[in-house]
């Protein structure tokens, strides 16, 4: 098999079989193209479906949601192809897809690892990945966002991104693999472009192919985990992404850690009625109950909540994230300062109280002395 395409499906049944059917009529296209699906324990009948509508297809019928990395690892265990393809099930490919995207990744030089494809909405009229910027804290944004097609400057083919969108991506298996491929601590989310960071820190490329084009529906399937469970894994994921691949944390992850803690203060005080004994003065006195003990404060708001989740789980595999750390800078042949003259960090303030945290003292202090630029959030994606 020369080209694998991997669609990994959970409880979404109708739109991933419009993707594999749009994937299937391209099939013919690439000598030796294939498609396999991972069905991450689906219960709307999402396996018999596929296996019914698609005998040819490879179908790896999963127990349990292992997420977006995990079903890509269960494919990947038992791949032999020499590119593989990766493909979110609620999009659509527009015809040539699959000719643009092995064409160029079979003409891309030795040392490019993957080729990102273009992704539109499903009108095909606005932005949804035409290349990424990271983001100091190891957070990232898709350029333009939902803004109108042509209304951002556009790579051409060819042309060098920092990441591709796991969405809509072609990478040569072996060098994949060699790398790591995909974390598969992070579930879903942020995955890319840790992988696309630690392509680049190996003295190896990530290209652009603008006529690989799907048409995506945007989080069909990731808003049924609800909004704060997305939350807990963004968070966790950008911060270790940002310890494990930042070349000197001690510099670079001062203000990562500093941003974390801001953030986590602003919560805590402000959006939580019963938190006020988190910013009584030292020695000032507090009344007391002379018949019950009363909670020295409390936490109700879900959006604290997430970030303590997230920094818990961070807490709870020091071991992994330094082991993963180590792998990475071993095979440093970059350095940051070089990868970020071509891809500057940005600073955006995206979450409540990040204006006053970029503006603060302290911030401003341990702001990393890396090629950056600053941005606001509407400028990144439409509002």
């Amino acid at each position: 098999m020369s080209t694998e395409i991997i669609v990994v499906n959970w409880n979404n049944r109708r739109e991933t079989l419009e993707c594999v059917d749009a994937v299937s009529a391209q099939l013919g296209d690439v000598s030796g193209a294939a498609i396999t699906v991972v069905d991450n324990g689906s219960t709307d009948g999402s396996a018999t479906a596929i296996a019914s509508r698609h005998p040819q297809a490879k179908l790896f019928a999963l127990t349990e949601n292992r997420g977006f990395t995990g079903g890509l690892a269960a494919a990947l265990a038992g791949s032999e192809a020499r590119n593989v393809i990766f493909l979110n099930n609620d999009a659509v490919p527009e015809a040539g897809w699959l000719a643009a995207l092995v064409g160029a990744m079979d003409e891309a030089p030795e040392d490019v690892v993957s080729v990102g494809g273009k992704i539109v909405d499903p009108t095909g009229k606005r932005i949804d990945f035409i290349g990424g910027v990271l983001t100091f804290d190891g957070h990232a944004f898709q350029n333009g966002f939902r803004y109108p097609l042509g209304s951002r400057e556009e790579p051409a083919a060819g042309d060098e991104l920092l990441f591709a969108c796991g969405g809509n991506m072609i990478s040569r298996r072996a060098r994949l693999m060699h790398l790591g491929a995909f974390d598969d601590d992070y579930f879903a989310y942020l995955e890319d472009v840790d992988f696309g960071w630690r392509t680049w820190i190996a003295g190896q490329r990530v290209l652009f192919e603008p006529r690989a084009t799907v048409r995506h529906a945007s989080s069909t399937t990731s808003n049924r985990l609800g909004d704060f469970e997305r939350g807990v894994l963004f968070e966790r994921n950008a911060l270790q992404t940002a310890l494990k691949n930042f070349e000197h944390l001690a510099e670079s992850g001062a203000a990562v850690l500093f941003a974390y803690l801001h953030r986590l203060h602003h919560y805590a005080t402000t959006r939580n009625e019963r938190a006020r004994e988190l910013v009584r003065p030292a020695l000032a006195q507090k009344k007391s109950s002379r018949w019950r003990r009363d909670p020295l404060a409390s936490i109700d708001d879900p959006l604290t909540t997430m970030q303590f989740r997230a920094l818990d789980w961070i807490m709870r595999n020091q071991e992994r994230i330094a082991k993963k750390r180590r792998d990475v800078q071993r095979r440093r042949k970059r350095s940051d300062r070089e990868i970020f003259e071509r891809f500057p960090l940005h600073f955006v303030p995206t979450y409540p109280g990040d204006d006053a945290l970029m503006q603060s003292a302290i911030f401003r202090l341990l702001r990393p002395e890396l090629a950056s630029v600053d941005r606001t959030l509407a400028e990144m994606m439409k509002p």
